[in-house]
């Protein structure tokens, strides 16, 4: 009885732990979308799997948007509004919508294999994606409209 009360106790104050409040899904390859209560989303390149790790985020919160082919992945970001380090403080994840990032993840063969791409600008971006080869009709698949 002690042991079944004690697992209970355990399993209750751990729940938010073991995944109940986390989303997301395979974006391609070994790249994730994934966020928290549906929301703070991040772009995250795994091997394993093991896609709520720290190290194997590639693009913070608060991704907005995201689009994908073969050889390409393109997302929207705003950066948070909170500069000074933090991973898990969710009330400090606030996005300055007064500043959009954009990327360009060229996928290559190979294990860990991809460019990242960050552009301040839209100009700029695109003409990243012509540099690149970025087809001109991929458009963004994965779209937040609370944070654009």
């Amino acid at each position: 009885m002690k042991k079944t009360s004690l697992i209970l106790v355990l399993m209750t104050l751990t729940s938010c732990y073991f995944s109940t409040n986390e989303s997301g899904g395979k974006i391609i390859d070994n790249f994730y979308l994934i966020g928290w209560d549906e929301r703070d989303w991040q772009i995250v390149y795994s091997l394993n799997n093991k896609i709520y790790e720290p190290e194997k985020i590639i693009i913070q919160h608060d991704v907005f948007a995201v689009g994908h082919e073969k050889d390409f992945i393109i997302a929207k970001q705003h950066p948070c509004a909170n500069t000074s380090p933090h991973l898990v403080d969710f009330d400090s994840l606030k996005p300055n919508i007064k500043i959009t990032n954009y990327y360009i993840i060229k996928i290559m063969q190979g294990e860990n294999n991809y460019q990242l791409h960050k552009y301040k600008n839209e100009k700029d971006f695109i003409k990243g994606r012509m540099n690149l080869g970025v087809p001109e009709n991929l458009e963004y698949k994965f779209y937040d409209e609370k944070l654009e």
